[in-house]
């Protein structure tokens, strides 16, 4: 079975062959997660599948939830979960996405002051915006 095929078919391929595919540009991704990149996907009649494994930047999450958090006030952890999961890579497992959403929220809120916890709980915190981010003082473009 030709390699691109072992790609599509998500089996396992060694190093070098992943290495030799990514060159070509023909794959994307990471160990063991690849998939076939875009030109391959049109070829293939498999565009959708493509974009489901594409990752959006973070730009995009973040702005989701702002919009969230703008809108209704406020979000917990499983309000946010709700609101992402269905929306990163399929390429990810539930683990990669909850971890990826957690270093989202730490991001937003730690590095770039954008949201703050409302709630004396760090384990269950509920966020909002902070009051220069309320004031439209800081956007999610000018953090990065």
């Amino acid at each position: 079975m030709p390699p691109i095929q072992s790609v599509q078919k998500k089996m396992f391929i060694t190093d070098e062959v992943a290495a030799m595919l990514k060159k070509d540009k023909l794959i994307a991704g990471s160990k063991p997660n690849f998939y076939v990149e875009a030109s391959i996907a049109a070829d293939t009649d498999d565009k959708a599948t493509y974009i489901k494994n594409r990752a959006f930047d973070d730009k995009h999450y973040k702005k989701l939830v702002m919009e969230y958090i703008t809108i209704y006030k406020k979000a917990d952890r499983m309000e946010i979960d709700k609101l992402l999961l269905d929306k990163l890579s399929d390429v990810l497992n539930e683990k990669q996405k909850r971890n990826k959403i957690r270093n989202l929220l730490h991001s937003m809120s730690k590095k770039e002051g954008l949201i703050r916890n409302n709630s004396k709980s760090t384990r269950h915190p509920v966020w909002v915006l902070n009051e220069d981010t309320v004031a439209g003082k800081l956007d999610i473009e000018d953090r990065e």
